[in-house]
């Protein structure tokens, strides 16, 4: 009998990717190639710069295409995102650190 994996150990890191001329920072599973939103996570913390981490994230967005990304991205422009972008873009220039 063949045991089913109810657990995932991602193995995170940090990439750059081109979306049609722009570059998307943000945090890759080496074992399924999912990637996470860098508004959603904060990729700092998910996936340092040059560094690999198998930390798991309760209810986080991840995706299987770039576009799939993008198309969710997108609707952080939507008014639901919009006061949460602004707080986070404030809390940076008081001097906190993202």
């Amino acid at each position: 009998m063949n045991e089913l994996s109810l657990s995932w150990e991602p193995r995170w890191v940090r990439v750059r990717l081109k979306f049609a001329g722009t570059e998307i920072v943000t945090c890759k599973d080496l074992s399924t190639n999912l990637l996470v939103c860098p508004l959603c996570v904060d990729i700092d913390k998910l996936c340092p710069e040059g560094k690999e981490t198998n930390i798991t994230v309760d209810n986080i967005y991840t995706f299987y295409t770039l576009e799939d990304l993008v198309n969710h991205m997108v609707t952080h422009g939507s008014p639901k995102f919009v006061k949460v972008i602004k707080s986070v873009k404030e809390f940076g220039k008081k001097g906190g650190s993202s």
